[in-house]
């Protein structure tokens, strides 16, 4: 770190230099006296020049954030006053606000991703002056990459899997069956199992009774992503790809926390595949997978179908059902045994018509009076209305579409499920 004189050393020089020469050729002895003082600074900022040394300090304090929380970038120059400046982006909300501070010794700006993915950083301006604000020297530190995790939406309420494969899981369902933990208490009925006998309650009413458990459950959930396109309210900045991964994220929490195996599939190329797995090891496996997307580097086009599933699967997908090959992928998930739901993560606002309702039917004011946003309304209104015709086919055949409110609305959609299909089927072993 080499410094350089100060555009106030610089004046200062050429001020003294220059009032002294004019004193010398004047004979004046008033301009000697003016020049004293600037040569005095010069001098001592000549004298007081730092000594070369070690770039600033730069520290990032973390590389995995959520989205919405903070990182901390900092610049240390121990005896000098340090200026920091980062490159100001959309993706991302500082603190100052311009992302530049300065301060002795030690400065921090926040950074404040706003998007889940792999964030660069970009490079940090770094200014260290000394005390006396004569010598100072700039450079460029590139910052690296943030790996951003999706804020799942998480805890909720609901337990419920629709179509419990076998009787064998990690935690109990509702319905009664053959399981560990105690549901009630009966009288006995021919082809109760001896080992089921409660004798104290029969010893004391007379009566055999038994006991009845609740079927310990045993499923797979599988969260199938539609990253095929991003659709973005230009008024709101809603995108159908943040809601697809936040609703991904938060039922893969919220799943395994209860114990389940959960798969996660792609129908594109953007996050890629997990197999069916429990337990915490799994959720951090698909946290760092989401962190480390790139979502810049989206390839349109290129779909995945499920290739693998087990019948009687709970799969939930998660999609703006905008693209033709995923309602046909949905229904045939479908016929291969699995019990299907859908969360519709499209922005409400795109293509919606209460705007003109509330206007009167004035379309040109849906989303601004120029033809080109005019245009864009319109064509997103027919969008929406081929789409609805596709959704009411979905729920014809009793597939569920909902949209995302978080996971109380799915638990809600599962509930209603399981009650319409009470059969438990018994996995093959």
């Amino acid at each position: 770190m080499t410094f350089f004189p100060t555009t106030s050393l610089v004046r200062a020089v050429l001020l003294a230099a220059g009032t002294t020469v004019l004193a010398v050729v004047t004979g004046r002895g008033e301009l000697a006296v003016l020049a004293a003082p600037f040569v005095v600074w010069s001098v001592m900022g000549l004298l007081r020049r730092p000594r070369p040394g070690g770039p600033p300090h730069i520290e990032v304090s973390t590389r995995q954030v959520r989205s919405g929380e903070a990182v901390g970038v900092t610049a240390t120059a121990t005896g000098h006053v340090v200026d920091l400046s980062l490159p100001m982006s959309g993706a991302v909300d500082n603190s100052p606000v311009w992302g530049a501070a300065c301060d002795a010794d030690t400065v921090s700006v926040a950074v404040r991703p706003r998007r889940w993915g792999r964030l660069d950083l970009g490079a940090a301006e770094v200014s260290v002056t000394d005390p006396w604000g004569m010598w100072s020297t700039r450079d460029r530190h590139p910052l690296g990459t943030v790996d951003v995790s999706p804020a799942a939406a998480v805890p909720g309420r609901g337990d419920d899997i629709p179509h419990p494969i076998g009787l064998a899981g990690l935690h109990r369902s509702r319905r009664p069956g053959d399981g560990s933990s105690l549901a009630d208490i009966r009288q006995y009925q021919p082809g109760d199992r001896l080992n089921q006998i409660n004798w104290r309650v029969t010893a004391r009413t007379g009566a055999l009774h038994t006991n009845t458990t609740t079927a310990d459950r045993d499923t797979d959930v599988l969260i199938m992503l539609d990253t095929l396109e991003d659709a973005v309210d230009p008024t709101t900045e809603a995108s159908s790809l943040d809601a697809t991964v936040v609703a991904a994220a938060s039922l893969a929490e919220h799943y395994l926390r209860l114990g389940d195996r959960v798969a996660v599939h792609d129908l594109g190329s953007l996050v890629g595949p997990l197999p069916a797995r429990a337990g915490a090891r799994q959720h951090a496996a698909l946290t760092a997978r989401l962190a480390a997307v790139d979502t810049d580097g989206m390839v349109h086009g290129a779909f995945h179908r499920v290739a693998h599933l087990r019948p009687g699967t709970f799969a939930v997908v998660c999609s703006p059902l905008l693209d033709e090959r995923v309602l046909t992928e949905i229904a045939t998930v479908a016929r291969r045994g699995a019990t299907v739901l859908v969360v519709d993560t499209l922005p409400a606002a795109l293509g919606s018509t209460d705007g003109w309702r509330a206007r009167g039917g004035v379309w040109r004011n849906l989303l601004g009076s120029d033809a080109q946003s005019s245009l864009r309304a319109e064509a997103w209104v027919l969008r929406r209305l081929e789409r609805d015709v596709a959704v009411a086919k979905l729920r014809d055949v009793g597939i569920p579409v909902a949209p995302w409110r978080g996971i109380d609305g799915v638990a809600a959609l599962a509930a209603s499920l399981a009650v319409q299909r009470p059969v438990v089927r018994t996995a093959g072993r």
